[in-house]
């Protein structure tokens, strides 16, 4: 059924008058209000579709908001008006005025520089009461939001690869609430699968560890960083991770909160650890160099706790004639002699003394808890295994200096000016020769 209308201008005006939608809706007690109204009339074409607006009605603060005046806007078209509307708003009135749908609609209106939010209702067949509402800041309030909340995905995708909170008195893990997750993609891809919560994130025997940072961060601490060796897939194999464990009040009950956030660092821990490891060795022999053996050397005896006796020996080892060796045999055939010779020592030693290359032919070893009468016995092992050709025939014999010290309390300069006064002693005596000098108080 057909709209009753008349036609102008080859458009189809709708027969509603409108002084009469005026009149029956009572619209000037809306002149006061400081919401910006309009009634606008849809005006159709020949074949039924919207091809005009045409204002009949506005309130004293749509004119402000416009910037225009009852004259000027009542009567005229907004399609062609200095408001100049997009062909959007004309079809969107439409599915208003012709069909009854109420609509929030916000959007910029580059005549007005402003972002608009306008309700559409229908008053009566063709026509729609639309009421506009500025909400330029609130657009800009949320624009800022939504550009600092990408920023910060960005930067947690780039820099976490799970997210899970932490009870800080039971130090139980679960995976955030759900207020949090439902922002986005934010926090959902880097939930800690459920099963990892019950078999456990990190790997065993790190408990003290992860233990400390939880302390520090309920006593004020409110970040901090560690490495830690732990999976966020289920069955994969611990590897390197560098977790951070971060604070907050509850702004209610004002209980400490804590979140953690893990990223893989397996590279680049074993990249730092290669490096350690070749500025701490010696590039030939593959045993520590002089520099990392006195450092370390150093720390051992810095750890021994007050009033507690500790015997240690620090070792002096010198291979007889090796100078023969590199004038007879070549220079790579003494290389593979002194390889040879480290492994020999890290077979006689510990896994827990230090055994470093202290240049040319010369090596040296410190060891703990070590009793006087297994010195020598350590000297036996290493000429028993000396008897044999090291590499390509090639036999050699060592001297030795000890210094040996009963309560373990000197420096390191007192161990090795004794080791290498009793090295001297040794030599002394003949080839394949070892002496041993005891440090007493301060002095050997």
């Amino acid at each position: 059924m057909k709209t009753p209308g008349r036609q102008t201008d080859g458009r189809v005006t709708l027969v509603s008058s409108d002084k009469g939608l005026a009149n029956n809706f009572h619209l000037d007690f809306l002149q006061g209000l400081p919401q910006a109204i309009a009634v606008v009339r849809v005006d159709l074409d020949m074949m039924g579709r919207p091809s005009d607006l045409v204002a009949v009605y506005g309130n004293q603060a749509l004119f402000s908001l416009f910037g225009t005046c009852r004259e000027r806007f009542i009567g005229f078209s907004l399609i062609k008006s200095r408001i100049n509307l997009d062909k959007k708003w004309l079809y969107a009135f439409w599915e208003t005025s012709c069909h009854g749908r109420v609509q929030h609609i916000t959007d910029f209106w580059p005549a007005l520089d402003r972002h608009l939010m306008v309700t559409c209702h229908q008053p009566q067949f063709g026509y729609c009461t639309c009421l506009f509402q500025d909400v330029t800041e609130n657009v800009q309030v949320e624009n800022e939001r939504e550009k600092n909340r990408q920023k910060f995905e960005a930067l947690l995708h780039s820099a976490v690869d799970v997210v899970f909170q932490m009870d800080p008195a039971t130090q139980a893990m679960a995976n955030l609430d759900e207020s949090m997750t439902r922002c986005g993609n934010l926090f959902k891809g880097r939930c800690v699968p459920e099963a990892l919560l019950q078999q456990g994130i990190f790997a065993p025997g790190q408990e003290d560890k992860i233990g400390e940072m939880v302390n520090l961060v309920r006593n004020g601490l409110m970040d901090c960083t560690c490495e830690v060796r732990a999976r966020v897939r289920l069955n994969a194999p611990y590897t390197w991770h560098s977790l951070t464990l971060v604070g907050y009040a509850d702004p209610q009950s004002r209980d400490m909160c804590i979140i953690g956030f893990l990223k893989d660092a397996h590279d680049r821990v074993k990249e730092r650890a290669d490096l350690r490891n070749r500025a701490e060795k010696d590039a030939l022999c593959g045993i520590y160099n002089r520099a990392a053996g006195e450092s370390l050397i150093a720390l051992k005896l810095g750890e021994l706790e007050e009033g507690r006796q500790s015997s240690a020996a620090m070792f002096i080892f010198d291979l007889d004639d090796f100078k023969s060796i590199n004038d007879t045999l070549g220079h790579s055939s003494g290389d593979a002699v002194l390889r040879a010779f480290a492994g020999v020592l890290r077979q006689v030693f510990r896994r827990d003394d230090v055994v470093f290359r202290l240049g040319g032919d010369e090596f040296a070893a410190f060891a703990r808890n070590l009793p006087l009468e297994r010195i020598a016995k350590i000297y036996e092992r290493i000429t028993l295994k000396l008897e044999e050709p090291l590499v390509g025939g090639v036999r050699v014999k060592v001297c030795a200096g000890v210094a040996y010290s009963p309560s373990g309390r000197h420096t390191y300069g007192d161990f090795y000016m004794t080791a290498d006064r009793a090295l001297y002693n040794a030599k002394e005596g003949g080839k394949g020769q070892s002496s041993i000098l005891c440090l007493y108080g301060n002095g050997s």
